[in-house]
């Protein structure tokens, strides 16, 4: 809701216009001298100021100079039945935003005001973007087509028509929540709308809080302005909380009841502003476990588990990898200026078998990384990390001995069969077990086998066990 103040000293008028516009929706703040409205504006900032050009105690172009003196950019529109050509010229210099003759219409009154707060909403915006730029996303573009992925594509395409709820994002870090938050967003109406995304555990509980919600004038020893925060900069659009298992308990309080009403206070502030916006969060918290610690609000995690969505770690959506892979390498092949590399055979193994516990994010920065070290054509086994062969080649030395591992291969293409050290690795484990049931008593053991005492220990001998 607009806070609009109005300074005139007809009263008719200003009582009229507060009237009319408390229909429309916003909040109105009448003035008849300038300097009930200078001692207001010290601790107050409205979105858009009314005034006239003579007032009984300051000339109104005299306001609009204290008004910047102040170092306050709020928009202001001039009214008068004194108006001229000079004194428009005059006050769109001292930075008017529009002029308005009396005698005027609501109409004409309500055109202006839709077109500042417009425009004063654009800046907020383009302010806010350039401080926290973001890519747009359509979910055709994110690679993959495995199951766990085409069963998600099948539910977020299901929110394209859905103008309001709550969304919330599962999966580990890495996965790509915040891009599939924002192929939410283009998805929906409100895709011509602000996307705002914020961190919650970027920032601490008492600048979270203003941050979201935004601050007025005097609130604390460094609120010199009243500050718009990013939860009303995201009216009509989406409001993405990412981490939002680290939102304190009391700020948990606050959103929740900002999501129940679409309405809130500033800090420091007693009106309440409402908004309406499209809320999706996500988390690679546990928030069942964090709700019996009790560290994570349970009617919240109701309210903000509408729409569950579970973003798969890399590691079960193999079939996946490749192609991530390859468009990474084309990416970075051409951010760098290289031509454009391949994968060996005994590479691509080594990325289908690995855990990426970092997932496509920890894919991403090293296909950068080979990029910019590549000196060949092509990337070799030789050329990923150590802790990447090392946990598979550990893996396949195990399943080489694994008696069962032997029904798995392929014996058209020619694999061949280690069975003498098959076998050997065999009786050794079966050996092993079988000391391990008995205490360590051979005899007992040797029963167990079915074999002889002198038998088991030349086996013990000869196995080195």
């Amino acid at each position: 809701m607009a806070e609009i103040a109005i300074v005139d000293d007809e009263k008719v008028l200003v009582n009229s216009l507060r009237i009319g516009l408390t229909k429309k929706g916003y909040r109105v703040y009448p003035f008849y001298d300038a300097n009930g409205f200078l001692s207001y504006l010290g601790a107050n900032e409205p979105d858009l100021i009314l005034l006239d050009l003579r007032l009984p105690d300051m000339n109104g172009l005299e306001v609009l100079r204290q008004i910047r003196l102040m170092n306050r950019q709020i928009p202001t529109v001039m009214i008068t039945a004194h108006g001229d050509v000079q004194s428009a010229v005059q006050a769109m210099k001292t930075g008017a935003f529009d002029y308005l003759n009396k005698p005027f219409d609501m109409e004409e009154l309500e055109l202006i005001i839709k077109k500042v707060l417009g425009e004063a909403q654009l800046v907020k915006e383009v302010e806010h973007h350039r401080q926290r730029s973001y890519k747009a996303v359509i979910l055709e573009n994110i690679i993959g087509d495995s199951p766990p992925m085409l069963e998600l594509y099948k539910t977020v395409k299901k929110l394209s028509h859905v103008k309001t709820t709550t969304v919330l994002i599962r999966g580990e870090s890495g996965t790509g929540k915040d891009l599939l938050a924002k192929a939410i967003h283009n998805l929906n109406p409100r895709s011509g709308r602000p996307f705002i995304e914020i961190n919650c555990a970027s920032l601490p509980e008492h600048l979270l809080e203003s941050e979201l919600f935004g601050h007025e004038k005097g609130a604390f020893t460094d609120a010199k302005n009243r500050k718009t925060g990013l939860v009303e900069i995201a009216n009509n659009g989406t409001l993405f909380l990412d981490e939002i298992g680290e939102l304190s308990i009391l700020l948990q309080a606050k959103l929740l009841k900002f999501i129940e009403t679409k309405t809130f206070r500033r800090v420091g502030g007693t009106s309440e502003v409402s908004v309406n916006v499209f809320i999706i969060t996500a988390t690679n918290r546990n928030l069942e476990q964090a709700i019996r610690e009790q560290t994570f609000r349970q009617d919240l995690f109701y309210r903000l588990n509408v729409v569950p969505l579970f973003s798969p770690p890399l590691r079960d959506r193999k079939e996946d990898i490749l192609k991530i892979t390859d468009y990474y390498l084309d990416h970075y092949c051409r951010k760098f200026g290289k031509d454009l590399l391949s994968m060996a055979l005994d590479a691509q193994h080594i990325f289908l078998n690995y855990d990426w516990p970092g997932n496509v994010r920890e894919l991403k920065n090293l296909i950068e990384r080979l990029v910019i070290l590549s000196d060949g054509a092509t990337i070799t086994g030789r050329h990923l990390p150590d802790g990447m062969i090392q946990p598979i080649a550990a893996s396949e030395r195990e399943n080489r001995f694994d008696p069962m591992h032997v029904f798995k291969q392929d014996f058209s293409r020619g694999e061949q069969i280690p069975m003498d050290e098959i076998l050997t690795a065999v009786e050794k484990k079966m050996i092993v077990n079988a000391l391990e049931k008995a205490d360590n008593v051979k005899t007992r053991a040797a029963k167990a086998l079915g074999i002889s005492r002198y038998s088991l220990l030349r086996r013990i001998s000869r196995l080195k066990i």
